[in-house]
């Protein structure tokens, strides 16, 4: 993020972050190894906040993955961080499966999204990635939320 406060922008700003695309400041070409997206939310307050999903992917149909209010934000204590882990797999070649753990949310569960698996040739796409961070993001704001239970039931 730039060495602005975000919360001294207008929310239409088209140079507020959150009206960004959060490919912008990716690679143009994503190889293995580690991959963070950054994806704005209003989870609750009145400000949207950063949040960082970060995945450490080997090249295959899994990643590993970690998602939490993002360091980015300006004024944040380290209580305001509430991290999940998991791993996301796309095996089957049609399906993404999210398998998480949150301490503060309930035990570890999971949730499947059917016919999100990214394509093969399309993994180097910063897009691809974006993609796959925003559904792990609304899993994990969806149990944070209350939206979901730890089965995945709404």
């Amino acid at each position: 993020m730039t060495d602005i406060d975000p919360w001294d922008m207008d929310e239409d700003d088209p140079e507020a972050p959150w009206n960004k695309d959060p490919v912008e400041g990716m690679p143009d070409v994503i190889t293995p190894g580690r991959i963070k997206v950054q994806l704005w939310f209003y989870l609750g307050g009145e400000d949207q906040m950063a949040h960082d999903v970060i995945f450490n992917w080997g090249g295959g149909k899994v990643a590993d993955w970690f998602y939490d209010i993002s360091d980015d934000n300006p004024g944040l204590s380290v209580m305001s961080s509430s991290p999940f882990t998991g791993e996301a797999s796309w095996e089957n070649g049609s399906d993404v499966e999210i398998k998480y753990t949150a301490s503060e949310f309930g035990p570890a569960g999971e949730q499947t999204l059917g016919g999100a698996a990214p394509k093969d040739d399309a993994l180097n796409s910063p897009q691809t990635w974006v993609n796959l961070a925003t559904f792990v993001a609304g899993c994990c704001n969806g149990l944070m939320m209350g939206d979901y239970d730890e089965d995945g039931d709404q």
